[in-house]
């Protein structure tokens, strides 16, 4: 059995996809109970029945677009086994409580409607494909939550061969999923590894989603001298006018001022050679403890937020803040191939695929 396949499940109806779409979450849906779909109470095998089209096995496109923002991958379904064995590798840490809480869900649930995000270099076949599917008339298109476009084409069957032969050829890196992947090894595990066993996926080309990065703030007081003292053991420090300047390590705001943070040593292979883990090491431990991320004065936010509440907050309690920018796409497969895992909250991506499009 090819590693990846086409997606044996569901489709939302044009009619019915504005409301049954929803952010991706981990939550459990209260309606879902276990056993086949035939045997469940009405109101439930009524809503799947109506709101989601069946057909035959097939791969599908989709694609999100708002404004000049476009990203476009291929959904199928990828073997369990292929996220044992490396062929499907990920590079974030996992929380044990959170994946039993999935475990518990998935064991029960009658259908799944959350895909995992892949990353993978495509071949001329997948290129091909994907091509000649977006010229024809779409499945389903809708503009869902955050103000996506959300867009389906069923791909011809045939291209199946070749997307199944690309496809499963191809290594694959976890874009976003890690804990729903570790629930559902866990399950597979259970079950006694079964061969058919598989995670809906949306496959997307290695540049395919937008790289973002956290920011790190520490609560004061933080002795402004101090920290500029801390910096220049291990970097080279200048004073910006702007933020946007930044270009080395990272970005530092203390004392109402920025600066450039730019290190000074060899980079280390993998993850040890991230700006993140450098930050780590050599900043926030000595500021927070041995285990920063423990400490209840380091505060984590996304980039895709802005710098102007986290800058306010530290004019407000003498505070610092680090500004990070994501590490590049080579580092993420480095690590991932190394089989290693990024500090907590180093990168993340977007946009992140949504729940309720496809059911399986």
């Amino acid at each position: 059995m090819s590693v990846v396949r086409p997606l044996s499940g569901r489709v939302v109806r044009q009619e019915y996809a504005a409301e049954s779409v929803s952010r991706m979450h981990d939550a459990v849906p209260a309606a879902e109970r276990p056993g086949p779909l035939e045997a469940q109470p009405g109101p439930l095998r009524t809503m799947v029945q109506e709101a989601y089209a069946e057909s035959d096995a097939a791969f599908y496109v989709y694609r999100l677009r708002r404004g000049e923002d476009e990203h476009i991958g291929l959904v199928g379904e990828v073997g369990t086994g292929a996220f044992a064995d490396g062929r499907v590798r990920g590079h974030e840490a996992v929380q044990p409580r959170r994946v039993q809480g999935l475990v518990e869900h998935f064991s029960s649930a009658v259908v799944r409607s959350e895909l995992v995000a892949l990353l993978h270099r495509p071949g001329p076949g997948v290129v091909a494909a994907v091509r000649r599917t977006i010229a024809a008339t779409p499945t389903v298109t809708f503009t869902g939550p955050d103000g996506w476009e959300q867009t389906v084409w069923r791909v011809a069957s045939a291209a199946e061969a070749v997307l199944c032969e690309e496809l499963g050829s191809a290594v694959h890196y976890i874009a976003d999923g890690h804990h729903r992947v570790a629930a559902s090894l866990a399950v597979w595990e259970r079950g006694g590894r079964p061969l058919d066993a598989a995670v809906m996926c949306v496959m997307y080309p290695l540049d395919g989603l937008s790289l973002m990065a956290f920011h790190r703030r520490v609560s004061g007081p933080v002795r402004a001298d101090e920290l500029l003292a801390l910096l220049t053991k291990s970097f080279e420090v200048r004073e910006l006018g702007h933020p946007e300047e930044s270009g080395g390590c990272c970005g530092v705001y203390v004392d109402r001022r920025w600066y450039d943070v730019r290190h000074t040593r060899d980079r280390q292979a993998g993850v040890a050679g991230l700006d993140a883990a450098i930050l780590d090491e050599q900043v926030l431990a000595p500021l927070l403890g041995p285990d920063p991320h423990a400490s209840p004065r380091l505060q984590i936010a996304p980039a895709l937020g802005g710098l102007e509440a986290l800058t306010q907050a530290c004019d407000e309690d003498s505070g610092a803040l680090f500004t990070l920018r994501p590490p590049s796409l080579d580092q993420l497969t480095e690590v991932a191939d190394r089989g290693e895992v990024m500090p907590p909250k180093t990168t993340y991506f977007d946009p992140k695929p949504y729940a309720g499009v496809f059911l399986r």
